[in-house]
């Protein structure tokens, strides 16, 4: 089975990711102290103690993100995947852990257990071409568990074609458990982070079109290339391959979400529009949309308040969903599953002014994205003040 950090789901949430990189630009992840990290960061890096710096303890989550790798004995380098992520609207969640999952081998250069000279396999990817491939066949919820046991029985790289993973799918092996599950199980939520997935305890629903699903099963295939001997040379070398890797994918998904952009209501910064689609796409995500009504039923839009089932009886769900993150951000999940705290709900008039009031408010700053879920938050509660102030 694969290794993954156990016990650190919270230090890989995309947003996280994306303020450990803005922190590892300026300072050196290896050398700093665990005050001025959480500071950045607003996690806790354990324990609470000086004689240990962050590194010792958290080195493996920087390493398996891809953000740095050592350098020396004593430093640590940024990768090009850090610096990318450390610059506002330059990557989004799905860019990224497409990439981590094409990236991502058994055995692994940021583990110990690193040998270049043998086969490798590729479980993350293995994870989303086996959901897609079920997709594809009107399959959208699997049990991670289901996900695990097919990798293990199958002994599959993750390249297979889809005929292979609908042979597997079609003779499935019994779910045998095992310790390691947990490992899986954890990079396996990491993943649901994806704009189109969803995580329900322990299930991952795939939200998108048979077609869509299809497509990006193709896409999908390893990063390849001759691996270094040294593990630190073999992560800088896999995230130099960043650029191109995301540059050859499509992430539009046309046959499951809208694709006109400013139909959302996004006019302007054309050249952001690949951070709104992960937005819109996040949005429209249906299993999200189903699992924040089901635990939020009230009809009042959360902006102007209005009751929409008063003003419009003959309807059954008025409301939609809007997204607090980033816009370049995708659900955030955690071991319960996809977090349903950061989506609020507005009617369709307020849903479509808080995006033109985003796309204002960032033309104002020359932003193509908010820095953080803390800046995009308050971009939201200044758009539901004004609002307010005239009515």
């Amino acid at each position: 089975m694969w290794k993954w950090d156990q016990g650190r789901l919270e230090y890989f949430q995309f947003d996280e990711l994306r303020k450990m990189a803005k922190f590892g630009v300026k300072f050196d992840l290896r050398q700093a102290d665990r005050v001025t990290l959480e500071s950045a960061v607003g996690l806790p890096f354990l324990p609470d103690d000086s004689r240990y710096r962050p590194w010792r303890n958290y080195g493996r989550v920087f390493r398996i993100a891809m953000l740095a790798t050592p350098k020396g004995s004593k430093h640590a380098e940024m990768t090009v995947v850090g610096s990318l992520l450390a610059q506002d609207g330059k990557v989004t969640t799905d860019e990224y852990l497409h990439f981590l999952a094409r990236a991502t081998t058994d055995p692994s250069p940021a583990l110990r257990s690193w040998d270049h000279t043998v086969g490798f396999r590729y479980p993350l990817l293995f994870v989303l071409r086996f959901l897609l491939a079920r997709a594809t066949q009107g399959q959208a919820h699997t049990a991670i568990s289901e996900i695990v046991g097919a990798y293990r029985a199958s002994q599959f790289v993750g390249d297979e074609d889809d005929t292979k993973f609908l042979h597997l799918i079609a003779n499935p092996s019994p779910v045998v458990r095992s310790d390691e599950d947990r490992q899986a199980n954890e990079s396996i939520k990491v993943l649901a982070q994806l704009s189109y997935l969803t995580a329900i305890q322990d299930s991952i629903t795939v939200s998108l079109d048979g077609d869509d699903a299809q497509n990006l099963f193709c896409d999908l295939t390893p990063i390849g290339g001759s691996p270094h001997a040294d593990q630190a040379k073999e992560i800088l070398r896999r995230a130099e391959l960043f650029p191109a890797a995301v540059a050859e994918m499509n992430f539009d998904y046309p046959a499951s979400t809208v694709s006109n952009v400013d139909e959302a209501g996004f006019a302007s910064f054309p050249e952001g529009t690949r951070v709104r689609r992960t937005h819109l796409t996040t949005e429209r995500n249906q299993m999200i949309r189903r699992r924040f009504f089901e635990e939020n039923p009230s009809p009042d839009c959360d902006l102007c308040g209005m009751n929409t089932h008063r003003s419009y009886p003959w309807t059954d769900r008025l409301l939609e969903v809007h997204h607090l993150l980033p816009l370049c951000s995708g659900a955030r999940t955690s071991d319960d599953g996809t977090v349903l705290e950061d989506l609020v709900a507005n009617c369709p008039s307020c849903h479509r002014a808080v995006h033109r009031y985003y796309d204002k408010w960032l033309g104002a700053r020359d932003q193509l994205d908010f820095a953080d879920s803390g800046e995009a938050r308050e971009a939201y509660e200044e758009a539901k003040f004004e609002h307010l102030a005239v009515t």
